[in-house]
This record gives structure tokens, C-alpha cells and sequence, in this order.
């Protein structure tokens, strides 16, 4: 499930002859089409056809409207039984497409009853090659509403794919709020494969051990050297992987092929260890650096945001978190941190979440917060900081917040981020106009 759409810029000389053209998208999009070496200007010919290995055609990864990528996706992937493998940039990616689905499961298996397409927005244009692929197949559909949709019953994904193996997908870092519900689809026998650490200006390191989401061993054919960040901005702080130490937390510079010259990436990872095999650092992503929620007097990291989500939400309570961003809360003072986060609906794990449930949280955040940031201790102690808000924002925010940042112009479909941080304050008035439940804000 990648897009795989572009905009072309022809760039002409002076007497208005086209000198050159640019192609305009993602990283993701160009692996993926170098890949499988796709030339630009034979789209238009494949787009009825199958790509080798994949359940929907071409002309479905072309789809700039997440719902209906997502929809269009989940109609052709029904339709195989023998699905083995998944494979998207994010797996947040895949949480949605199964919770769009369950939505609107009744529309979907009519559509592989019957061999249609429905009305969705933005597939105009591509509706005849999506149209010409899609075979009634009745049996398939009395089948799958036999098993249900994937609300029904717990690792739904395995009684729909009994081939299914494996979803690949990044999965570490803001992304690993969405594993346990994905997990919760997929059941004990489906495995989640990490793809790697990659950025738009390179690869970083491939998956080294599979049960670890955010493990993974540096590449050989760039050049990675790494900066210690306790050694502030100094070039001697510079270190060959031959030289780090295990434990430490560095920032990755870059020479690469394509012509970049010791670019700080602005990253942070840890070594955990080295290959045994070839002496190659082992690194986890730790978070961006200098990036999270500043006050006046202290900074709060999108590392310590993710921690405390991480250990006061998603593992201390019994519900699940489809997805979360953070910001500001300056509504009273003193100001605060404020999450936004959407929880699994009742559909999608078998009970709602009560008042009770999500009582404790913001305490929990708090002492989360508190014992990885001293300064947060001392601020509560001055009086200028207070408890964490929790507002909860209705079943799709998250979803259709991916849309919105497409509207703006994002280029990919598929590798759109929800930050852990919100950038704008026109995002904060965007999730607060969607909130449908607070956890009380008590004084701290």
C-alpha cells in the first residue's frame, strides 16, 4: 500500500524549450518506484494492470484522498484470500485502513459481491482502470460476512488471510502508539516487521532483530558518522562507529552518494550494541532533537512526551490508544501540557472508555513526566506548571487530520505524519473543535 504519484515540473530555457523535468514527491514514492522500476511515462499504460505480488492495481496507488486510498485498498485486499504479506510506509496506516473498513464493512463486502467500485471522492479519473479489475465473487462475500466485521472478534485479520504472515510497516518511534491495536487485529500468529530507519535524505539502518520494532544496524554504503550530543556543537565530538560507546546517544551525519556533505540529520539514537558478525553499530531512534513543548523555562522532549504516553496510557490502562499529538494547553494558568488522543471505540475493542478509566491518566502522566524531566518537579514547585490535560477527540480525528495536512499540499498519500508536537496553532483550534470528553484538570 504505497503511493506512488508525483507532479512534474518541465523546466524550460529561454526560448521556452523544455531543458529538463522534476519530478515532485516523497522519498518513499521514489524507492518504491526505482524499485520496481517504474518509468514515469508509462504510468498512464499500466495503470489497469497488476503490479507483480500486489492485491490492487496500479491505479490505486495514484489515490490522493486518504479515505477513499484506504477504501479502494481494502475492496481488492478482500478480495484475496491468499494474502500473505502487507506492506505500508507507517503502521498507523494499517490501523486505519481495518477501522475504515469495519465502518463501512457492509459497503465494502458488497462491492467484492458484486465486482464494484463505489462512489468515492477523488478516484474520477481513475475509476475505469480500478472498474476493469474488480470481479464479482459472491462466495467471497458470503465468507466474509460469515466471520464479521473486524470488531467482531479478536485477530479478525488471520479468519480473513489465513496466509497472512506479516505486516511491514514502521512501527517505532510516534508510530508504536498504534501497535497494540494493530496487534489486537492481527492476533498471536501475524508478525509486525519493522522497515527500517530511513529518511528523505537517506537510509539510515535496516531491521536487525524482528522482535525489536526499534532496533536496527546502520547501513554500510553511505557514510554515517555520528555526534555525540553530550559534547554540545564541537566537531570533536564527531565519532566513526568503530568509536562509539554502547549506552551513549549521538546525532547521525551524513556524506552521501547524492551529494550531501556531512548534513546533520537532527535525529537522536542510542547505541544498544554491535553485530557481533561485522563489529556494526546496533542504534534505536530516540527522537528529534531540541524538538518537544519549550516554556519559559524548561524543555519537555518529544522523547518524554512519547515515554509518558507510552507507560501512563497505553501500558497501565486497559484501553487502547489509536493515536495522540501534544501541545500547549495555555487555557488557564498556569500553562501546561495538553494531549489530544483518540481511543478505540467500542467497535474496536468491545467496550467504551468510561470516565473512570481515564481518571487516573493525567496523574499518571504527571509522574511520568516528572521522573524523566527534573524540571518539571521544579516548575510544579514554583507554581508554573501544573497536571497534564487529556482531551479526547472523536472516533476519525486522527484520520481525517491526515487528510487535512493532504489538502494542504502534502505530496504522498501514504507517508503523511501526525507530529508529536502540533507546529501550528491553527492544528490546536483544528483538534479542540473535535474534543468530546476532558479528563478533569484538578490543581496539581
Amino acid at each position: 500500500m504505497f503511493y506512488l504519484g508525483f507532479d512534474r515540473m518541465d523546466v524550460e530555457d529561454e526560448d521556452n524549450f523544455s531543458t529538463t523535468t522534476i519530478y515532485l514527491t516523497s522519498g518513499t514514492a521514489i524507492h518504491e518506484r526505482t524499485r520496481l522500476y517504474l518509468d514515469p511515462d508509462k504510468d498512464e499504460e499500466k495503470m489497469g494492470t497488476f503490479i507483480s505480488d500486489h492485491a490492487a492495481p496500479y491505479a490505486a496507488g495514484f489515490i490522493k484522498k486518504w479515505r477513499s486510498f484506504l477504501l479502494v485498498h481494502a475492496i481488492f485486499t478482500l478480495g484475496s484470500r491468499s494474502l500473505v504479506r502487507m506492506s505500508m510506509v507507517f503502521i498507523n496506516t494499517f490501523v486505519d485502513l481495518i477501522r475504515h473498513l469495519d465502518t463501512e464493512f457492509d459497503t465494502v463486502v458488497d462491492c467484492v459481491a458484486n465486482g464494484v467500485i463505489p462512489d468515492l471522492d477523488g478516484i474520477a479519473d481513475l475509476r475505469h482502470h480500478l472498474e476493469v479489475n474488480i470481479i464479482a465473487d459472491p462466495e467471497r462475500a458470503e465468507e466474509l460476512r460469515r466471520i464479521g466485521r473486524p470488531s467482531s472478534r479478536p485477530g479478525w485479520c488471520r479468519q480473513v488471510w489465513p496466509n497472512l504472515r506479516s505486516v511491514n510497516a514502521v512501527a517505532s518511534g510516534s508510530f508504536a502508539s498504534s501497535v497494540p491495536l494493530a496487534r489486537s487485529f492481527l492476533g498471536p500468529d501475524v508478525d509486525i516487521h519493522s522497515l527500517g530507519y530511513a529518511t528523505t535524505e537517506c537510509s539510515i539502518g535496516t531491521p536487525y532483530n524482528p522482535f525489536e520494532l526499534n532496533q536496527f544496524k546502520l547501513i554500510d554504503y553511505e557514510i554515517i558518522e555520528l555526534l555525540d550530543i553530550s559534547e554540545g556543537e564541537s566537531i570533536g565530538g564527531i565519532a566513526q562507529l568503530w568509536e562509539v560507546e554502547v549506552g551513549k546517544r549521538y546525532e547521525p551525519v551524513l556524506t552521501t552518494r547524492d551529494g550531501l556533505w556531512r548534513y546533520r540529520l537532527g535525529d537522536i539514537v542510542e547505541v544498544s550494541g554491535f553485530d557481533p558478525a561485522d563489529g556494526v553499530p546496533i542504534i534505536q531512534f530516540v527522537g528529534r532533537r531540541n524538538m518537544g513543548i519549550r516554556f519559559p523555562d524548561f524543555l519537555v522532549t518529544e522523547e518524554e512526551l512519547r515515554a509518558a504516553m507510552s507507560s501512563s496510557v497505553v501500558l497501565n490502562m486497559s484501553i487502547k490508544v489509536i493515536n495522540w499529538t501534544a501541545a500547549i494547553d495555555d487555557r488557564s494558568i498556569p500553562a501546561t501540557i495538553g494531549f489530544f488522543v483518540e481511543l478505540a471505540n467500542k467497535q474496536d475493542i468491545g467496550t467504551p472508555a468510561s470516565d473512570l478509566a481515564l481518571a487516573p491518566a493525567p496523574e499518571r502522566l504527571l509522574d511520568e513526566l516528572s521522573r524523566s524531566n527534573n524540571n518539571v518537579v521544579w516548575a510544579l514547585g514554583h507554581d508554573v506548571f501544573c497536571k497534564p490535560t487529556i482531551r479526547i477527540v472523536r472516533s476519525g480525528t486522527f484520520s481525517d487530520f491526515l487528510q487535512l495536512k493532504l489538502d494542504e499540499g502534502s505530496k504522498n498519500t501514504g507517508q503523511i505524519k501526525v507530529p508529536v508536537v502540533l507546529p501550528k496553532a491553527a492544528y490546536v483550534t483544528w483538534f479542540a473543535n473535535r474534543v468530546v470528553q476532558e479528563c478533569s484538570r484538578a490543581a496539581s
